[in-house]
């Protein structure tokens, strides 16, 4: 057995080393990325502030926890099989959250939120104000009756 090491496997441990190499540097831009699509969204709403508060209370009542990575992306998911695709403009993103709000409405993908019923993705859209304006639960609170 040889312990020479051939030309493709260098090549290829040369190429994972620079993959490797550029992680971390990648990493701040994915970051960035992440936030401005949650800024994107967040100013979709008309009254970021109260969204928050119907957030944090979604978020308090079901012991949800999550940030703005978290929710940004989530909605992001749903919004891309309504037609919406990172970089649309923020007409294009209004659409795709109105027809995603509409088909929730349809197929009763509903949560309640102090005795009112709002779409999933409502629900959402007010947790990553939440989070974006630090209202949101630092871990799950207990539910409170009432």
């Amino acid at each position: 057995m040889s312990d020479a090491i051939s030309r493709r496997q260098l090549l290829v441990l040369t190429g994972a080393g620079l993959a490797a190499a550029a992680l971390p540097a990648a990493l701040p831009l994915l970051d960035r990325e992440r936030q401005t699509l949650a800024d994107e969204l967040i100013a979709t709403l008309a009254d970021p502030a109260r969204a928050a508060e119907v957030g944090r209370q979604w978020m308090v009542s079901t012991e949800r926890s999550g940030n703005t990575s978290t929710f940004a992306q989530k909605i992001a998911k749903r919004l891309r099989s309504h037609g919406w695709h990172p970089g649309d403009s923020s007409d294009v993103m209004r659409a795709a959250i109105g027809a995603r709000v509409r088909d929730e409405f349809m197929h009763d993908d509903m949560v309640e939120i102090a005795g009112w019923q709002i779409s999933r993705t409502e629900a959402e859209l007010c947790a990553l104000a939440a989070a974006s304006l630090g209202t949101a639960p630092a871990e799950a609170e207990p539910a409170r009756e009432g």
